[in-house]
């Protein structure tokens, strides 16, 4: 995982939640869920969801027919909103949410039938040290399940570098190319990358025009004037990178193989 430190304020966690429902973080919400998950028996099955954010996710995996799902953070601000969310929805026996250190999983070898991440591990430096532990805490043939950012080959642009200063998070964005590298190399089989950059291009765009229409008056009573006009620079940000193929969102499936 990556550093301890909060860098999603409770400014930014109220407004992705405008955008992408109570208890998401990231895009698309939980039909997101459902695309990634959708082709893997969750049936009774234990699933890591690393970097569960406030919690959404790990709801929607239940209702996938997932037996148990163990969310970890590295967020206090963010793993008390997830316990809180789990709480208030009764399903602290089939959820439960930790925060955890940087550094190796503390969970035994073998521990888990599913890894599932959405949109998280582009905040770990360390790719190839992650995916080796992803592949240590699943099961003989457990599967892995993710979405997550990318970027472009080559140096960034300036318009990447100020995406990042509006943002004002830490990213470690690499290729598709090198992500499906540390898996392999990591020991998974049957590795799937699919780049979804041209679809959530025309979201965030869709996305963009909401927070300045019918979002308009939602964001300004939650976040004030500077806040509003902050978080809608940021998202014209977003676009330009999305617009010039330098952000690439992706989904990715592997699965480690059978004993």
């Amino acid at each position: 995982m990556t550093e301890t430190h909060e860098e999603y304020d409770p400014r930014m966690l109220t407004l992705l939640q405008m955008i992408w429902g109570e208890g998401f973080l990231s895009p698309g919400g939980p039909q997101a869920v459902r695309e990634i998950a959708g082709g893997i028996d969750l049936h009774g099955k234990r699933v890591l969801d690393v970097g569960c954010g406030l919690g959404g996710l790990d709801q929607v995996l239940l209702t996938l027919g997932a037996g148990h799902v163990t969310g970890i953070d590295v967020a206090p601000l963010i793993v008390e909103g997830a316990k809180e969310r789990i709480r208030r929805s009764g399903l602290n026996n089939k959820i439960d949410i930790q925060l955890v250190a940087p550094g190796p999983l503390p969970f035994p070898d073998a521990s888990f039938d599913i890894v599932f991440g959405k949109d998280a591990w582009l905040h770990i430096p360390d790719k190839a040290a992650h995916f080796a532990e992803l592949f240590r805490v699943l099961k003989p043939g457990g599967r892995l399940a993710a979405g997550d950012w990318m970027k472009s080959p080559g140096p960034y642009s300036k318009d990447m570098d100020y995406f990042f200063e509006m943002e004002g998070l830490t990213y470690h964005l690499v290729t598709l190319a090198e992500y499906g590298r540390h898996i392999h190399e990591a020991g998974f089989v049957d590795v799937s990358l699919k780049d979804i950059t041209d679809k959530y291009r025309r979201d965030a765009h869709e996305e963009l025009a909401r927070m300045q229409g019918e979002l308009k008056g939602m964001m300004l009573a939650e976040l004030g004037e500077a806040g509003n006009a902050h978080f809608i620079e940021d998202w014209r940000s977003l676009t330009v990178v999305l617009d010039k193929g330098e952000l690439r969102p992706a989904q990715i499936w592997a699965r480690k193989p059978a004993a």
